[in-house]
């Protein structure tokens, strides 16, 4: 009995020195001397999470304007892209595909609708990441437009030293942009002088330069419109270029009071006519005006001024000197009264032999100022140019 406890006891004192040398890990028992144990342990590497997928598009949140047709790049750094899903109106799904370049639709989106884009990726562990963005398709586009410019004066053209550059335009210019219009107006000089712009009219834009043409001025007026977005309409075919050149210095002074025209040329006067201007109640306008355009024949009839039956014929060498109608022309049925008293309907009659040598004399541009009626040029076409101050022009 005795030998036989001494037995266990020895077994008993070796297990618990094999114990001794052991350690219990997580739920695992390693063998060995404690101290070289734990230098493995502190030794063994940790690895380090996976890195975040992340996801780089080429529109910012809420972006606009894209084309029905768009193909959006996408891409994933630290991982793999997982799935693209589409929205349209309703939830509904877009059919799409992804290329090299990015996810495009199948079929193109519609016009002026917004959309939904949900990109899936996961990182190199398998964790997914959901990144979203709206975006929204651009209005159809109209179709393009031609604007078509009236210049005058016309291209070639010899006038006065009045003349003030004039832009018709086909369609009107809206006043947000009537700068970006005439920014794109381009008044170029052989003596170059200060110029201003004024619009008349959403469709009417002049420019004059600050003191009369010099004669032997040449003047090119250029637009660059082409690329222009009017009302949605892109701008084409519209581009234009037009020279005139300055030949004389004619400058005719009309005076109510001693009913006498003086005409002179390059400063020198060369002509005394007898004249009729505007009586009481149909007054001339006083001013710096200037040639418009000439005509052999113009009917004229007063129902357009408000009084029918005053007059409606055909009158002869007709020199326009304003939009309103007024006129210096022939007056074959008032020569007693030329040179002697006002009578006329607001025009400037004369006789129809100095009519007809101012009629061949005149040209678009020259300068007549008018005196003395009472009644001072309006701010319209055709008579305000030269008559609005410089600072206000």
């Amino acid at each position: 009995m005795v030998a036989s406890t001494d037995r266990r006891r020895k077994r008993g004192r070796l297990t618990l020195g094999l114990l001794a040398g052991a350690i219990l890990v997580g739920g695992l028992l390693f063998l060995g001397s404690r101290s070289s144990l734990m230098a493995r342990l502190v030794a063994a590497p940790v690895a380090a999470p996976a890195p975040a997928a992340t996801v780089s598009l080429d529109f910012v949140p809420s972006a606009v304007n894209l084309a029905p047709k768009p193909v959006i790049p996408i891409s994933v750094s630290n991982g793999r892209l997982v799935s693209v899903t589409v929205l349209g109106a309703g939830a509904q799904p877009v059919a799409g595909q992804l290329t090299a370049s990015g996810w495009t639709p199948v079929a193109p989106l519609a016009w002026a609708s917004p959309y939904q884009m949900r990109v899936v990726v996961a990182n190199a562990t398998g964790h997914k990441e959901v990144i979203q963005r709206a975006f929204a398709t651009m209005r159809r586009p109209l179709p393009p437009l031609q604007l078509t410019t009236t210049v005058s004066p016309s291209n070639g053209q010899g006038v006065g030293e009045g003349a003030v550059v004039v832009l018709d335009f086909s369609v009107p210019i809206p006043a947000s942009l009537q700068a970006v219009v005439q920014r794109d107006v381009l008044v170029q000089m052989s003596q170059p002088q200060p110029g201003k712009f004024l619009w008349f009219s959403d469709t009417e834009l002049h420019w004059r330069p600050q003191h009369f043409w010099p004669v032997g001025e040449k003047v090119t007026v250029s637009g660059r419109f082409n690329g222009l977005s009017l009302g949605g309409h892109r701008v084409e075919n519209s581009n234009f270029v037009s020279t005139f050149t300055v030949v004389d210095n004619h400058v005719t002074y009309v005076n109510a009071l001693t009913h006498m025209a003086l005409v002179y040329n390059n400063g020198k006067l060369i002509r005394r006519e007898p004249v009729s201007l505007g009586r009481p109640g149909f007054p001339t306008i006083s001013g710096i005006l200037v040639v418009l355009f000439k005509a052999p024949s113009v009917f004229m009839n007063s129902a357009t001024i408000g009084y029918p039956g005053l007059y409606a014929e055909n009158v002869y060498n007709d020199v326009a000197i304003s939009s309103d109608g007024y006129f210096m022309h022939s007056a074959n049925w008032d020569i007693y009264d030329h040179g002697v008293a006002n009578v006329s309907f607001g025009c400037i009659e004369q006789n129809p032999g100095d009519s007809l040598w101012f009629y061949n004399f005149s040209r678009p541009g020259d300068i007549i100022i008018v005196q003395h009626t009472g009644l001072a040029a309006g701010a319209i076409n055709g008579e305000a140019d030269w008559n609005i101050p410089w600072s206000q022009y």
